[in-house]
């Protein structure tokens, strides 16, 4: 119902994107209230994962896609980009499945200045009454 972010350069679009989608909607949330813009200091947990989500999974698809631009074997094209789905996808699925795995399966431990409970995430989403 309703986005919080930092003010980065990326968030400018999530934010308008948010505030679209929810346009139509009639609760307290809706249009330009279902998105908010907050200290990063707040955002510590999601910073953290989207760190080791970059330097642990997608920073080698990144590099790799960025050769195969460079070399000129991908140039944005629909054929190309059919291509690459073909080559690529099942393995980059893989990766987004362990990825998912992993972070979904650790402990998290409980923050002393936020609102936020500790615990493994599946368990907290899961079983929220435990």
């Amino acid at each position: 119902m309703r986005l919080r972010t930092d003010c980065g350069t990326e968030n400018g679009t999530m934010a308008a994107i948010q505030c679209t989608l929810r346009h139509h909607h009639n609760d307290y949330y809706s249009g330009a209230s279902s998105h908010m813009y907050g200290s990063s200091t707040n955002n510590q947990r999601i910073e953290s994962w989207w760190s080791i989500f970059r330097k642990g999974w997608c920073q080698f698809w990144m590099e790799l896609f960025a050769d195969l631009r460079d070399a000129g074997y991908f140039k944005g094209s629909h054929e190309h980009q059919c291509l690459l789905r073909y080559c690529f996808v099942d393995v980059i699925q893989k990766d987004l499945d362990e990825c998912v795995r992993l972070w979904n399966s650790h402990r998290i431990c409980p923050s002393g200045t936020a609102s936020c409970t500790g615990g493994v995430p599946n368990e907290l989403y899961y079983l929220p009454h435990r």
